[in-house]
Parts: structure tokens; C-alpha cells; sequence
């Protein structure tokens, strides 16, 4: 096992996220439940380049008729992003958030793989229903979906509590 992925594990570890090795890999995988749904994440070393890449998949696919109009959100969606990108395979309509960070040798810090983590869940989750609502879309309405507009939706996201003033 790299160090790279032993930092991998006890970031796992530290966090209290209960994980599966993925036999012969330096892989682990694990299940979160979010805000709107539950969430897979794929986390892999490559200790030789000295890369953690995460990759967190929705809980449905986009069905054939869709992806189109869900590849237009996605491209949307990651025109904004800061971190990592949201990715559809297009045979089987998986859509999928992948981020991944490049470490020094010896320099494996265990806050930078755990914030890997949470980023690809809120993401994924944050896209979850705007994805739900453009596979609800009946197949004939789709050419009329306004992708931008969907996306201005507040209703869609969870209620932020504002902060208390002392």
C-alpha cells in the first residue's frame, strides 16, 4: 500500500466515514446520505503521479431521451464551478462529479482528501434535483426546457438557516 493511500484510509478513518477497499486497488468506496439523495463516492490513489481523485455518481441515470438536455446542464453547471466537473457517460447515461488533487511526495495532507470528499457530495447533491427535473421533463417538452432557467430555481436547493447575530 502508497502512503498516499494509507493518508487516503486515515482520512476515511478520521472522519468516522465507514468505507469498502476495493480488493486489488488502492480504491475505497462508500455510501452518504445528503440532502437530497444518496450519494456513491469513489475514491482513488494513484500514488505513482501522487493523485487523489474522487468521483461521486448520482443516484439515477439520465435515460436516453435525456441526455441532451442533462449534458447542456452539466456543461452549464461546471461553467460555474470552481472545483472538479461534472461528467455523463454517455453509453449508460451515469452522471458522475469527479475532483482530484495532485500531492508532493511526503506532503499527504488528510484535511485536503477529506475536503475532496465533501466537495464531490455537495456538488453532487446541489445538482441531484435540477438532474431530477430535467428527467421528469416528458420526452416532447424537452425542446422547450430552458436549461438556464431551471437553473435560476431557489426552490430546488435546501433552506440555508441564516446565521444568529449575537
Amino acid at each position: 500500500m502508497s502512503a498516499l493511500h494509507a493518508a487516503v484510509l486515515n482520512a476515511f478513518k478520521s472522519m468516522g466515514w465507514e468505507y469498502q477497499a476495493v480488493p486489488g486497488a488502492e480504491v475505497v468506496e462508500t455510501w452518504f446520505e445528503a440532502h437530497h439523495t444518496k450519494v456513491l463516492v469513489h475514491a482513488q490513489t494513484h500514488a505513482e503521479a501522487g493523485i487523489v481523485s474522487v468521483v461521486a455518481n448520482t443516484s439515477f441515470p439520465v435515460p436516453e431521451t435525456h441526455r441532451v438536455a442533462a449534458c447542456e446542464l452539466l456543461m452549464r453547471t461546471n461553467k460555474e464551478l470552481n472545483l472538479g466537473n461534472f461528467e455523463i457517460d454517455w453509453d449508460g447515461g451515469q452522471v458522475m462529479f469527479r475532483v482530484s488533487n495532485i500531492f508532493t511526495p511526503h506532503r499527504h495532507d488528510e484535511r485536503i482528501i477529506a475536503s475532496l470528499v465533501h466537495a464531490a457530495v455537495a456538488e453532487t447533491d446541489r445538482l441531484t434535483p435540477f438532474l431530477a427535473e430535467v428527467c421528469r421533463t416528458p420526452q416532447d417538452a424537452l425542446p422547450m426546457l430552458d436549461i438556464p432557467a431551471l437553473m435560476r430555481r431557489q426552490d430546488l436547493l435546501p433552506d440555508v438557516a441564516a446565521p444568529e447575530t449575537p
